[in-house]
C-alpha cells in the first residue's frame, strides 16, 4: 500500500506543471535587418525585425509586458548601446492574456546618427541585435532576446 502512495505523489510530481515557459512569458527575435549607412555627418544605423511574444497556458493571468534596452553588441562587447526601437501598431506596455501569442513588428529610430567611425566597427564581422522584455509574471521577470549573428547590409 505504501508503494502505491509513493507511485501516486511522484506520478503528481513529474506530472506538475510542465516547462517554464508554461507559466510564464516566452520572446523570441526574428526577421532582424540591419543596414549601416554612411552619411554626410555619421553613420546612419536602420533596420527592423520582429518580436514574438507568448503567454503559457497555464500563467496565473495576464502578463503587461514592457521593453528593456536594446544594443548590438559582438560577442560580449557592446558596439552600439540605447539602440531605439519602435514597435508598428501597437503600444508598450502590451498587455497579453493566458496563452495569448502576439508578433510585434519593430523599426529602428534611425533619426540619431552614430559617430563616422561606427561604420567601420560595425562592419568588421557578425553583430547582434540584442535586447530584453519585462512582465510581471511570476513576481516579475526579465526576459533576454537576442537575433542571429550577420553582418549588417551596407558594409
Amino acid at each position: 500500500m505504501n508503494r502505491a502512495i509513493v507511485s501516486a505523489i511522484a506520478a503528481l510530481f513529474a506530472v506538475g506543471c510542465g516547462s517554464k515557459d508554461n507559466i510564464s512569458l516566452s520572446a523570441a527575435l526574428s526577421n532582424v535587418s540591419l543596414t549601416v549607412t554612411e552619411q554626410a555627418l555619421g553613420t546612419q544605423l536602420s533596420g527592423g525585425f520582429d518580436l514574438y511574444l507568448e503567454v503559457g497556458g497555464q500563467a496565473d493571468g495576464t502578463a503587461t509586458v514592457e521593453l528593456g534596452n536594446f544594443s548590438i553588441k559582438r560577442d560580449s562587447a557592446t558596439l552600439v548601446d540605447g539602440v531605439q526601437v519602435l514597435p508598428q501598431g501597437v503600444s508598450f506596455p502590451l498587455k497579453l492574456g493566458k496563452g495569448d501569442k502576439k508578433t510585434v513588428p519593430f523599426d529602428l529610430d534611425d533619426s540619431a546618427l552614430l559617430p563616422a567611425s561606427d561604420k567601420a566597427n560595425l562592419c568588421s564581422g557578425p553583430v547582434q541585435l540584442v535586447g530584453a522584455v519585462t512582465h510581471d509574471l511570476n513576481g516579475g521577470e526579465t526576459t533576454p532576446v537576442q537575433g542571429p549573428a550577420a553582418v549588417p547590409s551596407g558594409c
